[in-house]
């Protein structure tokens, strides 16, 4: 049985995406597609227009049953590897931040991670069992291990994010699983209820700019793992 990752990196392979409906979920399946992958987007909704090499399925990443059945279409088609991209936020502080706000940010961003990676898993397994290797792509954010005045909730959110990417890493090295972590700063796209396009928006990150690193990473050579990648506009402040 041979492993498609083993002649170009991206034809062939089978990928599933999650949030893939518009921004950087939207961008990446448009370019692992025009890259010759068979691409599984799921989302709450399909984009107006179809996109060749791209299956689009109803997902809710907060709902397990809804999951489970992206989970066994993946696996139906052969993918080998997962692209976690669903993801939400808003900010206030802790004053100002109400319970919704919690449950809405911490079910989409770190359950959502957390059943997708769970219920991939028995399958990338089989994978290995074959001999073949697999990959799970978490997208975060670069305040994955920092935070701010009115950030607190989705910080903390993207903290969680980090530590399931992280022991998935240790756990995945059992089944020949490479775990990687993108984490964008800002970018112009559809998050916090922002309309992308805007002016002072100009200098930021675009979500293809987000695409190109997963695509990067998932055309990796499979004895390199890369554990995270870090993206920033250069208009936007160093922090360490």
């Amino acid at each position: 049985m041979s492993d498609p990752a083993a002649s170009t990196p991206l034809a062939g392979r089978v990928i599933a995406v999650t949030g893939a409906s518009r921004g950087i979920g939207l961008a990446i399946v448009e370019l692992l597609a025009r890259r010759g992958a068979v691409v599984l987007g799921g989302a709450r909704s399909a984009p107006a227009a179809g996109i060749g090499g791209v299956q689009f399925m109803a997902l809710d990443v907060t709902q397990e049953t809804s999951v489970m059945a992206f989970a066994d279409t993946a696996a139906a088609l052969g993918v080998d590897a997962l692209v976690n991209n669903a993801g939400v936020g808003s900010f206030a502080s802790l004053e100002r931040a109400t319970v919704e706000d919690y449950r809405w940010m911490m079910d989409t961003n770190v359950l959502g991670t957390f059943l997708a990676s769970k219920w991939f898993i028995p399958h990338f397994k089989r994978r290995h069992a074959n001999g073949l290797a697999s990959q799970v792509v978490n997208i975060t954010s670069d305040v994955s291990d920092r935070t701010f005045a009115s950030g607190g909730l989705y910080t903390a959110s993207k903290h969680a994010q980090r530590a399931l990417s992280r022991a998935l890493a240790f756990e995945g090295r059992d089944y020949g699983l490479r775990v990687t972590e993108i984490r964008p700063g800002m970018t112009d796209t559809h998050f916090n209820h922002r309309v992308p396009g805007t002016p002072e928006r100009a200098a930021h990150l675009r979500p293809g700019d987000i695409a190109h690193a997963v695509a990067q990473v998932l055309g990796a050579p499979s004895h390199l793992r890369v554990d995270e990648i870090v993206l920033h506009p250069v208009t936007q402040d160093i922090v360490f």
